[in-house]
């Protein structure tokens, strides 16, 4: 097991300086803390920093979160369905918005509806 430390706790003590003076820089905060008996370098100071930054401030509590804290903070995804897309219903004869909405993207990109026109009748000699 670990040995506990006695004295201040540097990072904390790094903290709270730079809440009550955040335009203070390292290496000015390294020597103001010396003399509040806290020996760090700017080297620590700037890493306590950054990574509160990056976290967001302090962790808070260590370990494993519970289910509930767990659940409440992954993000609602919605499932990813693999394979083909439905098909638009050809039963009733119907077509459906979406399928027209698909349809225009192809004509835009084949350049008009004859050259889409033609590319389904080449679909169509290949296929059958």
């Amino acid at each position: 097991m670990a040995k506990k430390r006695s004295g201040p706790n540097k990072s904390k003590s790094i903290r709270d300086f730079h809440a009550s003076n955040p335009s203070v820089k390292p290496k000015e905060m390294s020597a103001l803390l010396a003399k509040k008996g806290v020996d760090v370098t700017p080297a620590f100071i700037s890493t306590i920093l950054s990574t509160d930054k990056r976290k967001g401030g302090t962790t808070g509590k260590r370990g494993r979160p519970s289910k509930k804290t767990a659940r409440a903070a992954a993000p609602a995804t919605k499932s990813v369905r693999r394979g083909r897309p439905p098909a638009a219903a050809k039963s009733n004869g119907e077509i459906s918005l979406d399928s027209l909405i698909e349809v225009k993207k192809i004509v835009d990109k084949m350049g008009g509806v004859d050259d889409a026109k033609n590319a389904l009748l080449a679909l169509e000699k290949l296929i059958g």
